[in-house]
């Protein structure tokens, strides 16, 4: 049986409309699954500087500015060692009532990441131009204030 090496100009044609078929087809479908992230609220990133330690913020996703973080050990009576507790002042920004989580990490001396989590407002959502009081409570244990701490603002769950 002959082999059949070369192909016709109509099969050629063929081959080429079915490339550039499948080519806007991955494009349409990679610019329909991305749209909804190209109307998101930006990264900002700020640096604040708190009885000696220096706090990145970063807001991701959300409208929202970080008026201040107080950083401070809180320990059980009678103790030296506690936890890590940040006093984070979250103020709306944006048009619309919105809920956040806030992500508080401190920096350990072997340069680990020890951090907690928690909602703010605990219940309901903050109006626009309004502020809150997070009180985050990391799993950071020691006697003072890590010098290199994060907090991150992120969508609610």
């Amino acid at each position: 049986m002959p082999c059949r090496t070369e192909l016709t100009n109509s099969e050629v044609t063929m081959m080429v409309v079915r490339y550039i078929g499948a080519l806007f087809g991955l494009i349409f479908v990679i610019g329909f699954a991305s749209g909804s992230r190209l109307y998101a609220d930006p990264v900002k990133e700020k640096t604040i500087n708190a009885d000696g330690s220096a706090i990145q913020v970063r807001s991701l996703g959300v409208s929202a500015d970080v008026i201040s973080v107080k950083p401070y050990i809180k320990a059980k009576e009678g103790k030296k060692k506690g936890n890590l507790w940040l006093d984070v002042v979250v103020k709306n920004t944006g048009s619309k009532p919105q809920a956040y989580n806030i992500f508080g990490q401190g920096k350990t001396m072997s340069g680990g990441w020890i951090g907690g989590a928690r909602k703010a407002p605990e219940e309901g959502k903050l109006d626009p131009g309004n502020e809150t009081t997070a009180k985050v409570k990391t799993g950071y244990e020691g006697e003072t204030v890590p010098k290199e701490i994060r907090v991150e603002i992120l969508p609610p769950e």
